[in-house]
C-alpha cells in the first residue's frame, strides 16, 4: 500500500517537473542566452541552439510528460483508495473527499508551486531542464510523432495556419537591439529605444516646473507681451491671473501679429487644457492631436499646478532635442567644465551627475542636483555653501528664494563615504 503512496510522490514530482519546464520554457530570456553563446559560454551556446532547433519538441514533450503524470496520478490514487478500503471500510461513504483532496494537492504541488519557481528563476533554471527535457524527448520520441500527425491533420482539416513569429516583449526587444546593434546608426538606434521606452515615461520627468515657466499677467498688454516673445524666442506664452500657479489660457505670437500695442491681450487668449500628472505620454500626445493645441498643464492628485508641457517636450522623448527657428540659444545644463570640475544648472538630473563624476549618490525624493543639496541640508542653501555626499563636493554658486541655480561640483579624495555638510565658506 505504501509503494502507491511512494509512486504518487513520484508522479507528482514528474508533473511538477514538466508543467514548470513548459512554462520556463517560454518565459526564458533567449536574448540573454544568444548574449552569452557569442560571448563563448559553451553551456549557453549548447541551450540556446537546442531551444532554436527544438523548442516545438520540447513544449509537447512537457505537455504528454503532464498529461501522462496526471493520468497516472489519477490510476494509482484510485488503486490506493480501493486497497485502502479493504483494510478501513469507513471511507467507502467518503470518496469524494479523498477525490477532492487529491485534486487541491495536485493543482498545488503539481502546478501552481512549480511554475510559480519555475517562471521566477528559468534563466537559471534552463541549463539544468533542457538535458532532461531532451532525455524525455527521446523517451517520448514515438508519442511526439503520433501528436505531429495529429496536429497537422486538425490543421488541414480547419485550414488553419502555424504561427512561426514569436511575439516579442519590449524588455526582449531592447535587448535585441543591444546585441544586434552593428550597423544601426546612433540615431536610430536611440529613436527605437525612446519609441520603447515612451510609455513607460512620467509626466514629472519632463514637466516644465513654474520655476522656469515664462509667462505673463493677464492684464498686460500686447506691448507687454511682445517683448517678452522677443525675448524668449518662444512662439506661445501662457497667461495667468494674480499668481503663477493660476495659469488660464495661452497666446499664440501670430495672434498679435496685427494687434494694436496698447490691447488688452484678454481678447487675444486662447483656453488652455489642464492633464493630470499621471497620464501617460500616448495619451498626452493623442491629446495634443486631438484638440489640436501644443501646450498644457500639468496638475498633481490635489490640482496643484505643477508645471506646463509643450508638444515639443513630447516629441523630443522619442527624437531628441528639436531645435525650432524660434530658438535662440541652446539650454545648457552643464555651464562649465574645467578640468575635474564642473559647474552645472541646478535642474541637472542627479542620474546625468552619476554618470559624469561616477559616482552613486542615496536614493532620495529628489531628481536633481539642487532637490539633492536642499534635501540634505533640509533648507534652502546659501550662496558659497558646501556639502560633500561620498567623494564628491557640491558648492552651491548661484541661489535665488525658490531654488538653486548654479552648482560647482568637484571629486576630493575621501576615505570614509558619507554625508559631510559645512554651513561656512571652508576658508578655501
Amino acid at each position: 500500500m505504501f509503494s502507491y503512496l511512494i509512486a504518487i510522490a513520484f508522479f507528482l514530482i514528474l508533473e511538477g517537473f514538466f508543467s514548470g519546464s513548459e512554462l520556463a520554457l517560454f518565459s526564458v530570456n533567449r536574448t540573454r542566452l544568444k548574449y552569452l553563446a557569442k560571448n563563448g559560454n559553451k553551456r549557453a551556446k549548447k541551450v540556446y541552439t537546442a531551444l532554436e532547433k527544438r523548442f516545438d519538441e520540447y513544449v509537447a514533450t512537457c505537455l504528454i510528460g503532464t498529461t501522462l503524470s496526471i493520468v497516472t496520478i489519477t490510476a494509482l490514487f484510485v488503486s490506493f483508495l480501493h486497497e485502502f478500503s479493504t483494510v478501513m471500510p469507513l471511507i467507502h461513504s467518503k470518496e469524494e473527499l479523498f477525490a477532492e483532496a487529491i485534486i487541491v494537492f495536485t493543482l498545488l504541488f503539481g502546478e501552481i508551486i512549480p511554475k510559480s519557481v519555475f517562471q521566477h528563476y528559468a534563466d537559471r533554471l534552463i541549463f539544468f531542464l533542457i538535458p532532461a527535457i531532451e532525455f524525455f524527448r527521446k523517451l517520448l520520441y514515438p508519442l511526439l510523432l503520433i501528436a505531429k500527425v495529429i496536429t497537422r491533420v486538425v490543421f488541414f482539416i480547419f485550414r488553419l495556419e502555424e504561427k512561426k513569429d514569436k511575439i516579442l516583449t519590449r524588455e526582449e526587444l531592447l535587448d535585441a537591439l543591444i546585441l544586434e546593434s552593428e550597423g544601426i546608426e546612433e540615431f536610430e538606434k536611440k529613436i527605437v529605444v525612446n519609441v520603447l521606452i515612451f510609455e513607460e515615461r512620467r509626466l514629472s520627468e519632463i514637466v516644465v516646473p513654474l520655476s522656469d515657466v515664462v509667462a505673463v499677467e493677464y492684464s498686460s498688454k500686447v506691448i507687454d507681451i511682445i517683448q517678452t516673445f522677443k525675448d524668449t524666442g518662444y512662439s506661445r506664452i501662457p497667461v495667468y491671473k494674480k499668481r503663477i500657479d493660476q495659469i488660464t489660457g495661452v497666446v499664440r505670437s501670430y495672434d498679435i501679429a496685427d494687434a494694436k500695442p496698447d490691447d488688452p491681450i484678454q481678447k487675444y487668449v486662447r483656453p488652455i487644457r489642464y492633464v493630470p500628472e499621471f497620464t501617460s505620454l500616448p495619451n498626452v500626445l493623442k491629446g495634443f492631436k486631438q484638440f489640436k493645441d501644443h501646450m498644457v498643464v500639468v496638475v498633481d492628485e490635489r490640482g496643484a499646478t505643477m508645471g506646463i508641457i509643450t508638444l515639443e517636450d513630447v516629441l523630443e522623448e522619442i527624437v531628441g532635442e528639436i531645435r525650432d527657428e524660434f530658438s535662440k540659444r541652446e539650454k545648457r545644463m552643464i555651464k562649465r567644465q574645467i578640468k575635474d570640475k564642473l559647474i552645472v544648472d541646478g535642474r541637472m538630473e542627479i542620474k546625468e551627475i552619476e554618470t559624469l563624476v561616477g559616482e552613486k549618490f542615496p536614493k532620495g525624493p529628489y531628481e536633481t542636483v539642487g532637490g539633492l543639496i536642499i534635501y540634505h541640508l533640509g533648507r534652502m542653501p546659501k550662496k558659497r555653501e558646501r556639502i560633500v555626499i561620498g567623494s564628491v563636493r557640491f558648492t552651491v554658486l548661484k541661489t535665488n528664494v525658490r531654488r538653486v541655480q548654479e552648482v560647482l561640483i568637484e571629486k576630493i579624495e575621501t576615505t570614509r563615504k558619507k554625508v559631510k555638510l559645512n554651513g561656512a565658506r571652508d576658508g578655501t
